[in-house]
């Protein structure tokens, strides 16, 4: 997040900022490095261990989405200094100046002048490199994993639901276990009717968690609750989006199963050459995924930092339930204070009436069928080709954006498991050693 692994820059700091001032980098340096940047998302959607780094990416950009917005809502937008300018005035929002790195450190070129002009040995520079070098991987890491961990913690129990109710029904059409034929319906309406219980929460949970960077404030059901009623319109715009951007994802990952008919020549193909061919069709289905993961985040972030705002200058939302990164942002651009609200929509009735229960009742419906429509391509797309339990356990546009469904015939899915874990164990192991050597020092 802002600054290591729990975003602490977000969080008060007595230390006023004292570096050189930053600038927004040029045009043509971000025209040079998006391709760059964007070929090495789609590598990372292609393994399990490597979508929680694109997670942690997705989240530390939409908290600079969220500040970007309520800067645009402030009288400060309309001042000389800048965006970029009011991010570089405190060190807790200094590294956003630029958009989130893969790899290197934020602000990387400042950061290397620093550690040249303090006296320093030849031994500490060099670790200071290597730290700056891979700062934002090992960021990216430990944010997207408490992400999804936090998404999984309401989600996951769907998709468990969904497989076994799947896997039964099949069982009983074929053993005829007329007694338990609805034992396999039921089990998948309870993951269904999960599913969409959980998504009128996670989607506005999972950017509270990302603008204030702190994985506990997933859970903060009543303010998040607040936000939904607030906002519920939006954020039924926001299921749609979910909705229609899986639409190309579902047709993709179901293609593959037609292709032996289109090209009898592909039934020749030994199992390492199918295994290349899937291999390289799902990278550069990445080029839909990845768009489309950090826009829905992107939304939401923006739904969020709107409807906080306008819970807060309503008396809906004191100063003590904002987040201390969130307070002192907003009290730097002048938003906490309470204002009336003025509508100056045009159609001031239809907005006045959203407002009322049967408005939210109406869009409670309408808000269920759309998420359902977004399960029914789940079940179609298993139907026309089954990918095992790996399509029911993890949407990636909600979840990982994990998309490379192999067959199990040409590839072990454990393995993706288990390389997951190797990181998981790494990243533990390394974060000890260093704590071992800081105390050591301290």
């Amino acid at each position: 997040m802002i600054s290591g692994v729990h975003a602490a820059s977000l969080e008060p700091s007595s230390q006023p900022a004292t570096r050189s001032a930053i600038h927004a980098p040029s045009l043509l340096r971000r025209l040079l490095l998006f391709p760059i940047k964007l070929v090495w998302g789609m590598l990372f959607c292609q393994s399990l261990a490597g979508s929680i780094f694109i997670v942690g990416w997705t989240y530390r950009l939409a908290q600079r989405g969220a500040l970007k917005f309520w800067f645009s809502r402030s009288a400060r937008h309309q001042t000389p200094a800048g965006f970029i300018q009011f991010l570089a005035g405190d060190e807790r929002t200094r590294q956003h100046t630029h958009w989130p790195n893969w790899f290197a450190q934020q602000n990387f070129r400042e950061e290397i002048g620093r550690q040249t002009e303090a006296e320093a040995g030849l031994a500490r520079r060099v670790i200071n490199m290597v730290k700056a070098m891979s700062r934002s991987l090992w960021t990216n890491f430990w944010v997207g994993l408490r992400a999804i961990l936090n998404s999984w913690a309401l989600t996951l129990p769907a998709g468990v639901f969904w497989w076994f109710g799947w896997y039964d029904g099949w069982n009983n059409s074929f053993n005829k276990g007329y007694e338990q034929a609805a034992v396999g319906p039921l089990v998948s309406v309870l993951g269904i009717a999960w599913f969409i219980t959980a998504m009128f929460y996670v989607p506005l949970a999972q950017a509270r968690q990302a603008v204030t960077g702190e994985w506990r404030s997933f859970y903060q059901f009543r303010l998040i609750w607040k936000l939904v009623r607030n906002r519920w319109i939006h954020c039924v715009l926001l299921a749609m989006l979910y909705t229609l951007l899986s639409i190309p994802l579902t047709a993709l990952k179901t293609s593959p199963m037609f292709w032996m008919h289109n090209s009898p020549a592909l039934a020749s193909l030994t199992s390492a050459q199918v295994l290349a061919a899937l291999k390289s069709y799902f990278f550069w289905c990445a080029l839909i995924l990845l768009p489309a993961f950090v826009l829905v985040h992107l939304a939401a972030a923006r739904i969020y930092a709107a409807g906080l705002i306008s819970l807060v200058q309503t008396g809906k939302v004191s100063e003590s339930e904002l987040a201390p990164g969130e307070r002192d942002v907003l009290n730097r651009l002048g938003l906490l204070t309470v204002r009336p609200q003025k509508q100056h929509h045009r159609f001031v009735r239809f907005i006045a009436w959203t407002g009322t229960r049967l408005g939210r009742a109406v869009g409670a419906v309408i808000f269920v069928l759309i998420w359902f429509s977004f399960v029914a391509q789940i079940y179609v797309s298993q139907f026309l080709n089954y990918h095992s339990g790996a399509a029911w356990m993890n949407q990636p546009l909600v979840q990982l954006p994990w998309f490379r469904y192999l067959p199990t015939t040409v590839h072990n899915p454990i393995s993706d498991v288990f390389s997951a874990l190797l990181v998981l164990l790494m990243a533990v192991l390394i974060s000890s050693v260093v704590r071992g050597f800081k105390e050591k020092r301290d």
